[in-house]
């Protein structure tokens, strides 16, 4: 079986037999992205801070590229045996054990030098950030992506508009006031409120790129109306069509 089938029946008949909070939507996009890159010519490893049994990232892994590393970043504290049963879930569901890469520490103790020797030197050219949910943490977590981050290469934030964690986005809006060379292309909502959101992240020279990939891909699913972040206007995705028509009434009556 190929990898891409391999990512294909895990999307589509197991991805929710792995526990965790990841919606079955983002991984489809998350997919759909890596898949792109590839053909497009955007290079790099891929990795996740915060995989806990492993939901999402196994996702990534299966559409990666057979030379691509994966990288997962946790400190694998909680639930008990998580690490176990991380190793297990990967194992199952058919990543190439030979190409995974366990960091086990708090992202605060690692600099980009330590991510990048893990990763061979070779930069990131996806990177899921779902560590703690501390605003100094995913500070701390953001800036290390950045220092990793490969040509073309993607952040997708998690959690973004939780309601239990409403001081995140400030967190971002700050990071990205700093470093203007990003942009937020897109935002991806879930199927319900509490389950929040993700931001997508790219260099601006690629935010048109991945935007119009996006509404081409999932054209039934692209808001009428986009996210307004200060310097830029990102697309977003949602499966809750009774957002759709709202909009779609109020814009065109």
């Amino acid at each position: 079986m190929t990898d891409a089938k391999l990512g294909i029946d895990y999307l589509n008949k197991f991805y929710s037999a792995v526990a965790g909070y990841s919606s079955h939507f983002s991984a489809e996009v998350a997919a759909a992205l890596l898949l792109y890159q590839s053909e497009q010519g955007i290079t790099g490893n891929i990795g996740e801070i915060g995989v806990m049994k492993g939901r999402s990232f196994i996702a990534l892994a299966l559409h990666s590229q057979p030379d691509d590393l994966c990288i997962a970043v946790d400190n694998f504290v909680w639930p008990p045996n998580v690490f176990q049963i991380f190793e297990e879930n990967c194992r199952t569901y058919g990543v190439d054990m030979a190409r995974l890469v366990p960091v086990v520490a708090n992202t605060q103790d690692l600099k980009s030098d330590d991510i990048m020797a893990r990763s061979q030197g070779r930069e990131l050219r996806y990177l899921h950030i779902d560590g703690g949910h501390e605003p100094w943490i995913l500070a701390s977590d953001l800036e290390l992506a950045y220092r990793v981050m490969a040509k073309g290469g993607i952040l997708c934030l998690d959690d973004m508009l939780h309601p239990q964690y409403p001081q995140l986005p400030v967190i971002v809006h700050a990071f990205l006031a700093q470093h203007p060379d990003l942009t937020p292309f897109c935002v991806v909502d879930r199927a319900d409120f509490f389950a929040a959101a993700k931001y997508l992240i790219c260099g601006a020279a690629f935010a048109e790129r991945y935007q119009t990939f996006l509404r081409e891909k999932f054209a039934s699913y692209a808001m009428p109306v986009q996210a307004e972040f200060a310097m830029s206007r990102g697309l977003i995705l949602t499966q809750d069509i009774r957002l759709q028509a709202y909009y779609e009434k109020l814009i065109h009556g």
